[in-house]
């Protein structure tokens, strides 16, 4: 494994070319400085997270009946907005349709009252197309 650092035509000494000692001892210092903080620090997360769940875990039992029902409540209060806001775009959207609808309605009339006679009173033919026309959308 130490022949692929070194060059196999020439026998140099380890200092020209390939690693030297110092290297190593240079490179395992700095990883030793840089790991040893980290590892520290991991440490200490670990034992201060495993006290909290030692401390916490009574508390915990002790209050579950508290924090449950809180949580059916607020569950509950989370399904009461989703229905009322599905209630409401439902609302809209008939609203909508209702108004569509109406002024389609009325277009139809006015063309209707638009094209008779002079008679402000609507004839047999306009009023048959109206009852049709009333009769075919209100069964659909």
């Amino acid at each position: 494994m130490a022949d692929r650092y070194y060059n196999h035509g020439d026998h140099h000494h380890d200092s020209e070319e390939g690693i030297s000692r110092s290297m190593v001892v240079s490179s395992v210092i700095g990883a030793i400085t840089i790991s040893a903080p980290l590892l520290g620090m991991m440490g200490f997360s670990l034992l201060a997270s495993s006290t909290l769940l030692l401390v916490s875990s009574p508390l915990l039992l002790l209050f579950s009946p508290l924090i449950l029902g809180a949580a059916f409540v607020i569950l509950g209060a989370i399904t009461g907005f989703v229905v009322a806001s599905a209630t409401a775009v439902v609302g809209i959207a008939a609203v909508s349709w209702v108004a569509r609808e109406a002024k389609l309605k009325f277009r139809d009339m006015r063309k209707v009252w638009n094209n008779s006679s002079t008679s402000p009173r609507m004839k047999g033919k306009e009023l048959d197309y109206l009852d049709g026309h009333f009769a075919t959308t209100s069964k659909a």
